[in-house]
């Protein structure tokens, strides 16, 4: 596997971007900051660089509340005084995507979840290089946190990343008890998203929460004509509930009961993802490209 001159290219802009995006998030995770607001101001930073767009929708994930959370079309929550936020966020140039995440506290609590996360994804990052199994990566991550007295999640993974494609191919566990991590290996010019969770809940496992999807990718084929507007505008990339009415209502496009129209419509909801105890999760994450000399870190 390689990627061409202009892939890498694009590949690193797309990395350069979220990362210096995340420094800029920073001040504006704290408490009574709108969750719509956030994910505006997330949206405009990653968009202001020429040629770039979000990979998918700003994740803004609280307390017990792993990933698939965002901001609603009419959102009226805020982040709470005390809360661990994880932001995830990625950048899209010409269809190469990045991915990277990190996690907030907005009373200066749990830093050691906080750390457990970062220092996973740090030692997994340090053991990448081709032909390696992802089952020793797995290990690796679960040994971390479990040495800080936390546990993995066991069924969130990481996962590589194609042209055009955000969830492509190989899985990358967090924990090594994996079966299909006993035969899979990384390969040379494989882009990747490492991303560990951590939790000191009791099950180390997430389950869909209550409430609905707020953001969906197609699954192809879609039958209405505002389906098929939204699958030219994002492909099969993931996209949220309030982008996609922003998106309708500057065509003039009626966006009344677009949830419906959409569940309807041959496309996959993402439920956000909690954890089964309601244990607080703390995540880290990074893309890289495995190189023959390891990995680069491109977020």
């Amino acid at each position: 596997m390689s990627l061409t001159r202009e892939e890498l290219h694009d590949l690193l802009l797309a990395g350069k971007v979220v990362h210096l995006a995340m420094d800029q998030i920073a001040k504006y995770v704290k408490p009574k900051v709108s969750i719509g607001s956030l994910y505006d101001t997330i949206v405009k930073i990653i968009t202001t660089t020429k040629g770039v767009d979000v990979a998918f929708p700003p994740n803004i994930s609280i307390n017990e509340t792993a990933a698939h959370d965002s901001a609603g079309p009419i959102e009226k929550r805020v982040i709470p005084k005390k809360a661990l936020v994880k932001i995830d966020i990625g950048a899209n140039v010409n269809g190469m995507l990045s991915d990277t995440a990190k996690t907030f506290s907005t009373d200066g609590k749990h830093f050691r979840l906080i750390k457990s996360a970062k220092d996973a994804l740090n030692n997994a990052i340090d053991i990448i290089k081709p032909n390696l199994r992802v089952s020793e990566i797995g290990a690796v991550i679960q040994e971390t946190i479990e040495d800080y007295g936390f546990k993995p999640i066991a069924n969130l993974t990481g996962h590589e990343m194609k042209k055009g494609t955000l969830h492509a191919g190989l899985s990358i566990p967090s924990v090594k008890s994996v079966p299909f991590a006993q035969r899979s290996k990384l390969k040379k010019g494989m882009v990747l998203a490492i991303e560990p969770f951590s939790t000191p809940g009791g099950a180390g496992y997430v389950e869909e929460g209550s409430t609905p999807p707020l953001i969906y990718s197609s699954k192809g084929n879609p039958k209405t004509d505002i389906g098929k507007i939204l699958v030219k505008r994002y492909q099969r990339l993931p996209f949220s509930l309030r982008s996609a009415t922003l998106y309708l209502k500057k065509k003039n496009i009626s966006t009344d009961n677009l949830r419906e129209i959409i569940n309807k419509d041959n496309f996959y909801g993402y439920h956000p993802l909690v954890e089964k105890t309601r244990g607080l999760v703390a995540q880290a994450e990074h893309t890289v490209l495995v190189t023959s000399n390891g990995a680069r870190i491109i977020t």
